[in-house]
């Protein structure tokens, strides 16, 4: 009788695995028919758009297959992936492609029936799309969300809906940005959807506001903000400030002899003096500029060892 009962149970063990790996092997075969669907149907969307953007004018374009599941999530990523990707475009008829189909009223939905991650991503391609005042007020409830990525994407789209309040959205934003934000705010103000100026963001008090403005001197190579850099560097604000602009001084490959570099590195911890000599090297500043900032002997020998491990031309 125990013979009988175990075979049966190793014969019912053997049919639910095999059951099992049938159902997995079907869901994977599916997942691979529907990655293989949304690739075709991704590309025809994306022509069609880029079409549409170049004749600038007629009927808002049918989409084939819009009403099958996940055809309206693909077209929304069709259209933040061009506009994530692409200076200076002609918003208006993308503004109607996401009015004829609701893109917005759907994603805003799936913002509401979501959580975490998800709702990031959501927020994520709705403020690469075409937006309205509405629809940026609608989402301004996310910024008070305890999950920072969720607050952040939110941000995002207030910005990207009105760009003339950025500096007052900027400034009242409760958290300090990572700088991973401070790329996203960058990128959103290299494709020509955030016209702020750099010198009112380095001379403001706020400091989410003032990082912004240093990155942007960094990224673009603003010789003319030496003096402002200098004054930070200078100053007794956030210890973090300082070091940011002495960091931008040189990503821009300006002179470091000055007294204010020097009292700026006299209290920075060790840890971070070894780190600027890293990324000095890096710039490819002189070993004898290196030695002149960095007397001690201990730290002589590092910038002597950085120098030489970096294979470039140092100037």
């Amino acid at each position: 009788m125990t013979e009988r009962l175990l075979i049966a149970y190793t014969l019912l063990t053997a049919l639910a695995t095999a059951a099992l790996l049938g159902a997995l092997c079907a869901s994977e075969l599916q997942a691979r028919r529907r990655c293989g669907r949304d690739a075709v149907l991704g590309s025809r969307y994306l022509r069609i758009l880029m079409l549409y953007l170049l004749s600038g004018e007629g009927p808002v374009p049918r989409f084939p297959m819009i009403r099958r599941a996940g055809a309206r999530r693909l077209l929304a990523e069709t259209v933040a992936g061009l506009t994530g990707v692409t200076y200076g475009l002609d918003t208006a008829p993308l503004r109607r492609v996401v009015s004829a189909y609701g893109l917005d009223r759907w994603l805003l939905g799936r913002v509401r029936r979501t959580f975490g991650c998800r709702r990031a991503r959501n927020l994520m391609l709705l403020a690469r799309m075409p937006l309205d005042g509405a629809v940026a007020a609608r989402a301004a409830r996310y910024v008070r969300s305890r999950n920072r990525r969720v607050r952040f994407q939110a941000l995002m789209v207030q910005l990207a809906a009105d760009p003339s309040a950025a500096l007052r959205l900027m400034a009242e934003y409760p958290a300090p940005f990572s700088a991973c934000e401070v790329g996203e705010i960058l990128i959103l103000l290299r494709r020509g959807m955030l016209p702020i100026a750099y010198g009112p963001l380095v001379e403001s008090p706020c400091r989410n506001l003032r990082i912004v403005g240093l990155s942007i001197v960094r990224q673009f190579g603003i010789e003319e903000a030496e003096p402002q850099l200098l004054r930070i560097v200078a100053g007794d604000e956030v210890p973090e400030l300082g070091r940011e602009a002495l960091y931008t001084l040189c990503a821009l490959r300006r002179p470091l002899t000055r007294r204010r570099v020097s009292r700026r590195l006299a209290v920075m911890s060790s840890a971070e003096r070894k780190a600027l000599m890293r990324y000095m090297a890096a710039e490819g500043y002189s070993p004898g500029l290196l030695r002149r900032l960095f007397d001690a002997r201990r730290e002589r020998s590092y910038c002597e060892s950085l120098v030489q491990s970096y294979k470039r031309s140092l100037a």
